[in-house]
Parts: C-alpha cells; structure tokens; sequence
C-alpha cells in the first residue's frame, strides 16, 4: 500500500502568503487506461477488466463489485447509488440513478414518535433498509453501455470473494467500531469470525457474496428482484423489524437522465441531480465563489477560507430548505445552480464579518418556475459510502459513488449471501412536514456527487467523486478550485487539508477545519469571528478520488485519498 492510514502531511505557509501544497503527493500517470478507487485490490479489478478488452463502463461495473467485497462496510448490492458516464465519441454525458427508495410500508411520520428515536429505528435493523437499487443499476449499465456480460465483469470480485484478501488495520477498526449493531443483528457474519471483530493480517473469505454474484450471473437481475437473493434479503429485513417485500423488489425501478450542469471558470460541470442534492450545490458553491479572485487569494489563505465557509454555509441551508426528490417535491432547480443567484449570495459576504444567521435563500426569481412553499429536511453526519473513477484508452469516462450509508449500514447482514443491507432510510428527515420525509417509492436525499469536468475547450478534463455526507459537496468543490485555480496536480488536490461550514435552521454551524491548516490562519479566522474547531486530518472532511487529463503529453494523472485505502492504478 503507498500510504499509511493517516499521512504525515508536512506544510510550509506564511500568512501572508498563503498556504504552501502539502507535499505528500503520489502521482500516478498512465496512457492507457485508469482506475482510481477507495481499495487497491478493487482498482486492479478495473484495470483488468480494461486490458482483457472491456470498456470503462465494464470496468467500473467490474470495481464496483470488487469494492463489495474489499470494501463491504461502504458499499455493495445490498445499497444504491449514482453514476456519471461520458462518451468519448459522442460528448454526451447521462446519470444513472439506482439510489434506494422507501418500501411500500414507509410512512411520513415513522420515525417521528420519541420510541422510534430513542430506539434508532432510522438507523438500527430492518426498518432503516430501502430497496436496493444497485443491482438494477449495474444491470442497465452493462446492457446499455457496457461490451462484456455480468460473468465477465464480475469474475475479479468472484475471486477476491472466494480467495479471500488481507484485513487492514483500517478495516479491523471499522468492525470493531460497527461490533455493536453487528453483534446485534448478525452474529454469525464472516465479519465476527468466532463473535470478535476480523483481525488484522487474517484472510477475509466471503463465500456467500461469491455465491450471490455466481446467481446473478446465471439468472440475471432476477435473481434479486424476484428470486433466491430478493427472497433472502426481505426475510433479513423483517425478521429485523423491517416491513419489506417482495413487491417492493419487484417495483424497483432506476432513472437515466441528465446530469446537472455548470460552469466554473469556462470549465463545465456535470454532476448529480436530485434525488442527490449533490450535482446542483458543487455548481451553486463554484458559482459563488467564481465572484471572488479565489487563485490570488491564494491557497488556504484565511482570505480564501473565509469567503468559502460564508458561501458553504448559503450553500446548506439552501439545501435544507429546498432538496429533496423531485418526483415528489419541486424544487429550484434552475435557481439554485444559477450565476445570478450565486452573484446575490455573494454579495452578502462581507469580508470581516461573519454570518451567524442564515436563513436559506430564495433562488425562486432565478427559477423561471412559479414558486413553491415547504418545510426543508437535514442531513446526516456519517464518513462512510465509496467513490471512484474509470478512463479507457477511448477516453470514455466513468465517476461512480456507491453506499449503504453508515459503515456496514442497517448491521443486518443477508445470511445467506453475506449482502450488507443499507440503512439508507436514514437520509429522510424525521419530520413528517418536511419535502423529505419517507413516502413509499421515494428517493431519500443525498450527497453523492461522481462529477465530470471538461476544459474550456470541451476537453475530457478530470473526474472526481467522494465519501462522507454533506462533505462530498465541500471536498469535490475544493478539490476542483485546487485543480483549476491553483494548478494542482490530481493526487496533490486530493491530498490537501479542507474545511467544511454547515448551516441548518437558520444558524450557521461550527466551522471545522482539517488538521494541516496553518495555525497562523486558524488563529486569525477565529479574531475573524469564526466560531470553529480543528479536526484531525481523516475521513471526516470527505475521502475523494479522481483522474486529471494531461492533454499535453497525452497521459493520465490519478489521485486517490491516503485518508482511505484509495490508490489509483493504471496501464
């Protein structure tokens, strides 16, 4: 592995000058083909892929379910989650939407009563699992995009499953941390090998996902959506407190669409829309920090900082306010991701005062839409969910970010296939008034943001994606002004401290700040009024991988976060 659990990062700044790059960078270049994901194993499962022929949609597909079982605590078929694809001889770009929907028994207020959150039933058993989307997701992807067929593509992970991998210490720490709801709801899981957590340096086995993914090959999507694996998956939800059925597996249904779009700097952005809030707020953050002269403030100056956790703060309550799942709720769409709203929030940033009341704001003038009024829904605050990125020699291009939400989910854990179920119905508010509370098919809100950014030229230009939450927002934004303003190569941009300002309820919230950040700057942001607190450099402000285009000398430069177990690996 190129990196330790937590790097060493070493930084030189001068607070007049500005934050000097963290020097733990490890660029990894390629001409070929690429992929830069959360796992090393998973990455090489992509790339193999690629040199036996396949495309990058064969590829990704291929990295997605090898991150199931190297990385099963994040993500698998037990979740959903989105994907931006760009073709290179076409120049389009879709978004394939197979997020989990709320079972037919969702309700608006079934999380609402002081038994229900006492006893976290949004998080906690089978009344916190959605219907995965993943495999119809997958499925879709290979028959519309892909060259290879499911066996094909999933012979890597089938592999990795039955020939087991090596335990990080990482990974050691993550069951141990989860023993709790693992111990409760599924005892008997590869995971707690004789009740304890899987040791560091064992071999990890997962006969049971091999033997789901072997099903899916021969019988296809069936196989989940109304057969064996569907079976097993609504008797572990309800014999965990969850009403699931097999109707509600039979009516899953994933979305190709448009992704949203913008611009920073002449750049174009395409990303997730709803039911990912994603997409549209890196767009409204890029505008509004496209008013400030963001490269001369220069890099992670207290100038620079200031102004980005005063529009990150617009940014969430705006999202608070105004998200949810569009086929349920309108939502602004337009007015949220337009530079002229963005240029009215910016104008409300003053440079030495401090916003402590932020109420969201009304994008609706810019929307061209008549207006509408709701009660908005929150957020939550886990680090868990897995991202990554493809190219091939073609230059088709895949960003992908995949969850079960909270690090091994709902702790239910298919017995008979090993399938880690989502407790995704976490991302609903709570408040039965709110756009965002449960209704029966619908998309809880998220995060998740695959990104695919062209040059000015309408050059494939970079690729990005994150882990954490709300901080997938925060970190994508960051990264991309890393590359394009301040001329960072991939790695280097992803290596870098961050911060992140939420704000929620019409008050802002702390300003949190990664360690690696000059003292000097934390020190004169606080005389600036910030109420803040400096977290240690790790997952929490969001883990990230991407893929720059080096057009020049015809090559790719891949970056993955050492704040994972990413690595980036090419040919």
């Amino acid at each position: 592995m190129r990196k330790g659990i937590i790097a060493v990062v070493v930084f030189a700044l001068l607070l007049s000058a500005g934050a000097a790059f963290a020097v733990d960078a490890n660029e990894v270049y390629s001409e070929n083909g690429m992929v830069s994901s959360a796992h090393e194993l998973a990455s090489k499962a992509g790339v193999e892929i690629l040199q036996n022929g396949g495309n990058a949609i064969d590829a990704a597909i291929a990295t997605m379910l090898a991150l199931n079982v190297v990385e099963p605590n994040a993500s698998g078929i037990g979740g959903g989650g989105f994907t931006t694809i760009r073709f290179a001889e076409t120049g389009e770009v879709v978004e394939l939407d197979y997020r989990e929907v709320a079972p037919l028994s969702a309700t608006r207020d079934m999380y609402a009563s002081e038994e229900s959150k006492k006893a976290k039933e949004s998080v906690l058993g089978g009344k916190a699992v959605g219907v995965p989307g993943i495999v119809k997701g997958i499925f879709t992807a290979l028959e519309k995009y892909g060259t290879m067929s499911f066996a094909e593509v999933a012979a890597p992970a089938i592999r990795l499953a039955e020939e087991g991998f090596e335990v990080h210490p990482m990974q050691t720490q993550i069951i141990t941390d989860e023993f709790g709801k693992l111990s409760k709801y599924s005892p008997d899981s590869v995971f707690l090998p004789g009740g304890l957590p899987a040791e560091t340096g064992t071999i990890l086995k997962q006969p049971g996902i091999a033997k789901a993914f072997r099903l899916l090959a021969s019988d296809g999507p069936d196989a989940f959506y109304n057969g064996p694996i569907g079976e097993a998956v609504v008797a572990a939800v309800n014999n965990s407190g969850g009403r699931m059925s097999m109707e509600d597996l039979r009516g899953y249904e994933m979305i190709v669409q448009k992704p949203v779009h913008g611009t920073y700097r002449g750049y174009s952005i395409y990303s997730t829309p709803p039911a990912s809030s994603g997409g549209t707020h890196i767009v409204q953050l890029l505008n509004i920090m496209e008013n400030f002269p963001v490269k001369a403030l220069k890099h992670n100056s207290p100038e620079y900082l200031h102004y980005l956790a005063e529009g990150m703060k617009m940014v969430f309550a705006d999202r608070q306010k105004y998200m949810a799942d569009t086929a349920f709720v309108k939502v602004p769409l337009a007015g949220l991701s337009s530079k002229g709203y963005a240029k009215e929030l910016a104008d409300k940033i003053r440079k030495y005062d401090v916003m402590k009341d932020v109420p969201a704001g009304d994008p609706w003038p810019f929307d061209g839409s008549e207006k509408a009024e709701f009660v908005g829904g929150g957020g939550n605050k886990h680090i868990s969910t897995s991202s990554f990125s493809v190219v091939d020699a073609a230059g088709n291009i895949v960003a992908s970010t995949n969850t079960v939400n909270y690090f091994f989910g709902s702790g239910v854990v298919v017995p008979e296939y090993g399938i880690v179920l989502n407790n995704q119905m976490d991302d609903f508010s709570q408040n039965p008034e709110s756009v965002n509370a449960p209704e029966p098919g619908k998309r809880p809100l998220s995060s998740m943001s695959p990104t695919i950014v062209l040059d000015p030229e309408g050059r494939a230009f970079m690729t990005i994606g994150a882990a954490g939450a709300m901080r997938i927002i925060t970190a994508v934004s960051q990264i991309i002004m890393n590359v394009v303003d301040f001329g960072m190569p991939m790695d280097m941009a992803i290596e870098q401290p961050r911060i992140f300002n939420p704000a929620g309820g019409g008050k802002a919230g702390k300003l949190l700040i990664e360690e690696g950040i000059d003292p000097s700057t934390v020190d004169y942001l606080k005389l600036r009024g910030h109420d803040l607190e400096v977290r240690p450099f790790g997952g929490y402000f969001g883990t990230a991988q991407g893929i720059l285009f080096d057009h020049t000398k015809g090559r790719m430069n891949g970056g993955a976060d050492s704040r994972r177990l990413g690595v980036p690996v090419g040919y």
